[in-house]
């Protein structure tokens, strides 16, 4: 089963909390110097994406989509890759959920924050 996906269009701003433990992860609506300060990542936390690189990813991401040992510019450099939110979309993974979040026009421009419940 693909990952299931929420997409914020006008809220794209918005705090967005572990839908499993409930932890502030991604807090966007705070100023912050360095974009990579906003996100604080839990045990259920898979990745964290804009449209120009992988920022974050889990070790349990990694193993999911076979990338151990790659570095970003290694996946996007592939011939079959898209872009990051298809990257993210095409990921197998049982009650998983994707926050996909789009600046309007004319900028569009996306940030993707996965997450998964643990397995035992």
């Amino acid at each position: 089963m693909k990952i299931q996906r929420v997409e914020l269009n006008k809220k794209y701003y918005s705090n967005i909390h572990c839908p499993f433990c409930g932890k502030l992860v991604y807090e966007q609506e705070k100023e912050q110097e360095d974009p990579d300060d906003m996100l604080k990542p839990c045990p259920h936390t898979l990745f964290f994406a804009y449209d120009d690189d992988l920022h974050y990813r889990s070790r349990r991401f990694d193993e999911l989509k076979s990338i151990e040992g790659k570095s970003s510019d290694d996946i996007s450099d592939e011939e079959s890759f898209e872009n990051w939110d298809r990257f993210t979309d095409d990921l197998e993974i049982g009650d998983g959920l994707k926050f996909a979040m789009y600046v309007g026009a004319p900028s569009g421009y996306g940030s993707y924050l996965g997450f998964a419940t643990i397995d035992d």
